[in-house]
């Protein structure tokens, strides 16, 4: 089984906190390093946004390098290379290096452009893949490469997070009035017993208004025959399922698994509805395993911070209101709140739906959930000792319904 990486996207208006030092955080320790953390909000609505940062640095006493992977040809799949730091913004340094690893800013609003650019990049890597380039596919490689940079000024690449971030802490306010779409890895880390996550930003490009907003991830998610809690769904329409996903431990200096509760929200479900049953179910049972050994899926999920919409009914009224309405005066609908009225904040990774798809040679999900080598005890994390790795800092929490499809059934 080959590991599948956790992944985001994020799409939405920003929320950048107006202090500049929580927008762009710069740390300095003993060692010489100097730790910089671009951090800020992506808004699916008021009621619900999710933190995204990207962290980067350089050390002041040692000599820094950029660690990174080349393009690959035909007949060669590319290598690790590494590269001067003084020369990492050079033009012909970022263009060795293979697309997976570079950092994306693109501010280009015009879609039409963003076409033409794509068109672009794949007759540029088109050539570019090829062993052998005659002097005609030079030519025409530097040409298109031209081309490129003039309809695409404000399109940016980086090979180190640590420009990338200086970049947009100086440029990305000027944009934030704009709908962005937001990638990345989801990281995992642990300290002193807890566990923690970030959405670290690979890429961030600005998408039409009409965009529809969401913030959604994709997890490769490993559950035991045990995994479904259900007892409380009468009241509260939620399963709730303990999985794990795998990432890498800084601290222990491996992949391990950690710990992450799912939910099956059935909130906006009508069980008067046959169909609404049928799709609840189906998503249900796909964790309806049996035997000693550990399954994984991998599935769609909607990262809800915030609070849900609930209905006002009478017993949200006060006494005053409650008289009025007796003596006829009002009605119900007069004292609603404008906007709807929100509900407890909550965080829950929400289950959308399966990925039942052949991902790759190593991971076959066209018939559900694949069974594993691991058991029950290889799933628990295990913390790695006498480390002096700084723990782990906690997300930033920050306040933020849309119509429904048939994927937001379950957001």
């Amino acid at each position: 089984m080959a590991r599948l990486y956790n992944t985001f996207e994020f799409i939405g208006n920003l929320f950048i906190p107006r202090n500049k030092d929580k927008f762009h955080e710069v740390n300095t320790y003993d060692s010489g390093w100097e730790g910089h953390r671009l951090n800020f909000a992506v808004q699916e609505s008021k009621t619900n946004s999710v933190f995204v940062e990207m962290y980067g640095g350089l050390s002041k006493s040692k000599v820094n390098k950029v660690y990174s992977f080349s393009k690959g040809t035909e007949n060669n799949p590319g290598g690790r290379i590494e590269i001067p730091w003084d020369e990492r913004l050079n033009e012909d340094t970022v263009d060795m290096v293979a697309d997976f690893r570079k950092i994306i800013v693109d501010f280009t609003d015009d879609p039409e452009v963003k076409e033409k650019v794509e068109e672009l990049r794949y007759k540029i890597r088109s050539i570019e893949y090829q062993d052998e380039k005659s002097n005609d596919d030079l030519e025409k490689l530097k040409s298109l490469k031209a081309e490129l940079k003039e309809l695409a000024p404000d399109r940016h690449e980086f090979i180190h997070n640590f420009d990338a971030i200086n970049f947009l802490s100086e440029k990305l306010e000027e944009y934030k009035q704009k709908k962005f779409r937001v990638t990345g890895s989801v990281d995992y880390s642990e300290s002193k017993g807890r566990f923690f996550r970030k959405f670290m930003i690979e890429s961030i490009e600005i998408v039409p208004n009409d965009t529809k907003n969401q913030l959604r991830a994709t997890f490769d998610i490993f559950f035991t025959k045990d995994a479904i809690d259900d007892k409380d769904f009468k009241k509260e329409k939620k399963v709730y399922v303990d999985g794990y996903v795998i990432g890498y431990d800084s601290k222990a200096k491996k992949d391990q698994f950690f710990p992450q509760q799912f939910v099956l929200n059935a909130q906006k479900l009508d069980f008067e509805n046959e169909q609404h049953v049928k799709r609840f179910e189906f998503l249900k049972n796909k964790f309806d395993v049996k035997g000693k050994f550990a399954y994984h899926l991998q599935w769609i999920v909607n990262i809800f911070r915030g609070a849900d919409t609930v209905e006002f009914t009478e017993k949200d009224l006060t006494p005053a209101q409650k008289e009025a309405i007796e003596f006829g005066f009002n009605t119900l609908d007069d004292f609603k709140p404008k906007g709807g009225m929100l509900g407890e904040t909550t965080e829950e990774n929400r289950l959308v739906k399966p990925v039942l798809e052949k991902v790759n040679d190593h991971n076959d999900f066209t018939s559900g959930a694949v069974e594993t080598e691991y058991k029950d005890e290889d799933l628990v994390y295990v913390a790695a000792i006498n480390t002096n790795t700084p723990p782990a800092q906690e997300e930033k929490k920050e306040e933020t319904k849309a119509p429904v499809d048939f994927d937001d059934l379950f957001s």
